[in-house]
């Protein structure tokens, strides 16, 4: 059996993993020319790494990035509201959980598999399938037979829409900013965030040596005739790092402009249909969510794995692939809407809600509320690949 992968990304690169893993055939077809270095950090969560370690893996991800041991929440002047045990939570639920850089995380994915298994400058523009296989079909005029696809090719998927359509995705209304920094205005292993009025700011240090990885997410205006307008990204940047706790904001300020990105947050509400006959989806294509928790790239690595263990159970491969659709659909329809919610009260910027966040964050319902949130995302079973 051959499996086709639309998509290089960190999902597609580690659903071609666990399927060798598996015992089965998988080729990854990635529209860029190259696979390079893009984005910024990402949060490896111990869900993920346990996944990772399924996957023969957990050695080499260990090497990369550094543990996250601690949450600490500051005022806008510095001051420390609450704190987050990590490491306690993590290795309560079987691993560490890490920082790292997602150019890193995806050169570790490609390094485990054959250079024939990857092909790049392939473009899919859309598929057709019948009781025997599926075959894709590329801008260049090629195409590639196999009996099973999978689209990994993110949250404006090709082939979700070939599957079901364009289907709207929703806006939560605000922009994320990511970079990456110099890390000697940060304590190492300590994850900051600061709550602002509409703007919530993380600092994850030692994503690299001597490098941080932060992201800052700012509302949008509520006036729709004004949603479109350009704005000058790096004039907000400026103002808002006056109002931050100094080490931070010059953190940002020290920022060069070409290593910062923005984008629109977007999700789509959970849905129950990934897939049709010998197509399915997985990661952004299946399950956009917002960063708030940061379990996107967590997700896309644990469909992986039940993808690869659902197929070579399976009698064929329809049957393999909703299985994996119906172990996977209300796991990540609960962090998606958890990501939702918590993320919108991130932005809240009426100021009585803003008060009321604060005093909640100092209290002991405050860290007592996001232990819980986290024992939830992080604890899963997976199986063994091996």
């Amino acid at each position: 059996m051959t499996v086709l992968i639309v998509g290089g990304g960190i999902g597609g690169l580690a659903a071609a993993v666990a399927l060798r893993r598996a015992g089965i055939n998988a080729r990854v077809f990635e529209r860029a020319r190259e696979i390079r270095e893009v984005g910024a950090g990402v949060t490896i969560w111990s869900n993920a790494i346990m996944a990772l370690q399924s996957l023969g893996l957990g050695k080499q991800v260990r090497s990369l990035g550094s543990e996250m041991l601690r949450i600490n929440v500051l005022s806008a002047k510095g001051k420390l509201i609450s704190s987050i045990d990590v490491e306690a939570i993590s290795r309560a639920c079987g691993a560490p959980s890490l920082a790292l850089h997602r150019a890193d995380l995806q050169r570790m994915l490609l390094e485990a598999l054959d250079t024939d298994q990857v092909h790049t400058a392939k473009e899919c523009v859309g598929f057709t399938q019948d009781r025997n296989g599926v075959t894709l079909r590329f801008a260049d005029g090629t195409e590639s037979a196999g009996e099973i696809a999978i689209g990994a090719d993110g949250v404006r998927s090709v082939v979700r829409s070939s599957l079901f359509g364009n289907q709207k995705l929703r806006s939560a209304r605000y922009y994320c900013y990511r970079g990456m920094a110099e890390t000697h205005r940060v304590t190492k292993h300590e994850v900051l965030s600061v709550l602002l009025p509409g703007i919530q700011l993380g600092v994850f240090p030692e994503v690299r040596p001597e490098e941080a990885y932060w992201f800052l997410c700012r509302n949008k205006p509520f006036d729709a005739a004004l949603a479109d307008v350009e704005y000058d990204h790096m004039a907000f940047l400026r103002s808002v790092s006056r109002e931050l706790p100094a080490e931070l904001g010059a953190m940002i300020l020290g920022t060069h402009p070409e290593r910062i990105l923005v984008d629109d947050v977007l999700d789509r509400p959970p849905d129950k249909h990934w897939g049709q006959g010998r197509v399915s989806l997985v990661g952004d294509a299946a399950h956009p969510m917002a960063p708030t928790f940061g379990q996107g790239a967590c997700m896309a690595i644990e469909d992986a794995v039940i993808l690869a263990d659902s197929l070579r159970r399976a009698i064929d491969p329809g049957s393999g692939l909703r299985d994996y659709e119906n172990r996977r659909r209300r796991r990540t329809a609960t962090i998606t809407r958890l990501s939702w919610y918590y993320g919108n009260t991130f932005q809240w910027e009426q100021r009585a809600l803003v008060m009321f966040r604060t005093l909640f964050a100092a209290s002991p319902f405050g860290p007592w509320n996001l232990r819980r949130i986290l024992r939830r995302a992080l604890r899963f079973h997976l199986p063994d690949l091996a």
